[in-house]
């Protein structure tokens, strides 16, 4: 089941905190710079999957902060949806297309199965564990129709591990790039291409 962002799933039942509720949480107390910050990035990444797709196309932009890209979506003559866990981010995605204020851990719940033409993931797994990554990426599979597109993005420099930051402490998962290629793979891509870098980039297919 889809966990709704209010924060009463901080904890699980061991008592320790629920690194992805944290981490997404601490976005909060600077929502405004990290969207000003954050503006201009990822254009070329957005028009490459935006090209790959017919017009209109249904994309789901999983993780999809306060709207970036959706709104880049929209302009390139698509038709974007947006899950985001943190209800700041939500808010503001939502005055440019429809937005699930909710955890990408229970995507599945949210929509019937085979209901996008492509899935966005742009630095959205990077809290989750690399299980919790698999698992997304199948309920991600089932969201798509035949042939539907995945773009996934997550860190490969660095450690695993809680990372204090400027604005907040967050957990971060980092990955080797053909180990990443490989989660992909196995829940049922077709791995088109792979982007190795401090961020590895995926670009696959059902």
């Amino acid at each position: 089941m889809a966990r709704e962002a209010t924060g009463q799933h901080r904890f699980r039942p061991s008592g320790e905190p629920d690194p992805v509720l944290v981490s997404v949480a601490a976005y909060s107390a600077h929502a405004d710079a990290y969207e000003e910050r954050y503006a201009p990035k990822m254009w070329n990444q957005v028009q490459r999957f935006a090209r790959s797709l017919p017009v209109p196309a249904a994309i789901l932009d999983a993780g999809c902060g306060p709207g970036r890209d959706l709104v880049r979506f929209r302009a390139l003559g698509h038709v974007p949806r947006g899950v985001e866990l943190n209800p700041d981010f939500a808010a503001k995605a939502a005055a440019h297309a429809p937005v699930s204020c909710a955890d990408l851990r229970g995507v599945g719940s949210l929509f019937p199965a085979e209901s996008f033409d492509g899935i966005w993931a742009c630095s959205s797994l990077v809290h989750l564990t690399d299980l919790e990554v698999a698992d997304v990426l199948c309920q991600f599979a089932q969201l798509l129709r035949p042939g539907g597109k995945l773009y996934a993005c997550v860190n490969s420099v660095g450690r695993t591990g809680w990372l204090d930051e400027e604005d907040g402490r967050r957990w971060y998962t980092v990955w080797e790039a053909n180990a990443f290629a490989q989660t992909v793979s196995d829940a049922g891509f077709c791995v088109k291409s792979v982007d190795p870098g401090a961020v590895v980039e995926i670009w696959a297919s059902r």
